[in-house]
């Protein structure tokens, strides 16, 4: 079993659009190594994603966990991956050195030229200056680390922006998502705004295809996955989620991140375990979508089709918000236009990369020789 730990909902930033309840609450190394322990079932490995807040608060206590699972591993012989999402504030090169060496997965969150608009300090001061300093220490460490951007209503005219700083920077692989959170109001014209945003990364990401640079664009990359699998993608992702539940900071279960504090999704603790029988009714539900995804003929391709669940009127309920469903239309044939312009050309990068199984493995052969 794979886990998200929320070590903590202390967080050093107050971003503008961040969606985890935030507060003082911090997990006990009791409850972590419960939660190790648990993750242990079943299975000959398991992931641990450190998360929070900030997970960076509490750098100690990732150090007593990975200690206390390599012990587990000599004793067990079970191995552990280590993941950790960090607004990389905090980063110094004695924890790099560290998560280099037991091969810890880095997502970076920054937003490139946007950075300022929304991730602040709690006194409002901007981070961009200081990230700047930490970005190449981060690099240097961890080459493949992934740049995690949201895309907000006030920054949508940035988003190619965005996607080239990181770029230039040296990030190989780039994540976007929109703001989807209560206070982000998206109009019609933030939609046409994004959609030139979308043409032009479309450009940039031909560009780069056809010049052999190794990269992951995850905007496009999944809508073109989408298309290779078929009604198979939403299946392996609503399979993903399932093997990824979150312990928040008291030990409490949770079906997802997205769900923390939210008891109508609390599927256990860390000391009792898993209640399988709730977790399968959630599971139910969220692969029971609403009519109108139903009949949608991008039902196969969106990334909402599945597992994207509210809890309204006192009952659990899948449900795509109109924002969501905006995005899916607007995205879509922009990924096929790349793909279709790039598989008619027979572009080797491209045909290598998406229907080469053994493409990721190869490239990082190639890498490091």
């Amino acid at each position: 079993m794979h886990l998200t730990l929320h070590l903590t909902n202390k967080c050093n930033l107050n971003c503008r659009y961040c969606f985890v309840p935030l507060g003082g609450q911090t997990m006990t190394r009791e409850i972590a190594f419960a939660a190790v322990r648990l993750g242990m079932e079943n299975k000959k490995s398991s992931g641990l994603l450190f998360y929070g807040g900030e997970p960076l608060t509490e750098k100690q206590l990732i150090y007593d966990i990975v200690e206390y699972s390599k012990k587990l591993k000599k004793e067990t012989g079970h191995i552990f991956h280590y993941k950790m999402t960090t607004n990389g504030t905090l980063l110094d090169e004695e924890f790099l050195k560290f998560s280099r060496d037991i091969n810890m997965s880095i997502g970076f969150s920054h937003d490139g030229k946007a950075q300022d608009d929304c991730r602040l300090f709690a006194d409002g001061k901007g981070t961009f200056d200081l990230l700047e300093e930490k970005i190449p220490l981060l690099l240097k460490y961890h080459p493949y680390a992934a740049a995690m951007s949201v895309i907000d209503p006030s920054t949508v005219h940035k988003t190619s922006s965005i996607v080239k700083f990181l770029f230039d920077k040296g990030f190989r692989y780039i994540t976007l998502s929109l703001n989807y959170t209560k206070n982000a109001i998206w109009t019609k014209k933030h939609f046409s705004v994004l959609k030139n945003e979308y043409k032009k990364m479309a450009q940039m990401y031909i560009k780069w295809t056809k010049t052999e640079e190794k990269f992951y664009l995850s905007p496009f990359e999944m809508k073109i996955l989408s298309h290779l699998k078929g009604g198979k993608y939403n299946e392996d992702r609503r399979q993903m989620n399932k093997e990824q539940p979150t312990v928040a900071p008291d030990g409490k279960i949770y079906s997802g991140s997205r769900y923390v504090d939210q008891s109508a999704f609390i599927i256990g603790d860390v000391f009792s375990g898993i209640d399988f029988e709730k977790r399968r009714i959630i599971d139910e539900k969220g692969g029971d979508p609403s009519p109108p995804c139903l009949e949608c003929v991008l039902n196969n391709r969106c990334n909402y089709f599945y597992d994207n669940l509210s809890f309204v009127s006192g009952e659990i309920v899948s449900q795509v918000s109109a924002v969501q469903c905006a995005h899916e239309q607007l995205i879509t044939p922009i990924a096929d236009k790349i793909a279709e312009k790039l598989y008619r050309k027979r572009n080797v990068m491209f045909i290598h990369k998406h229907y080469n199984e053994l493409y990721p493995l190869l490239s990082l052969a190639e890498d490091k020789s």
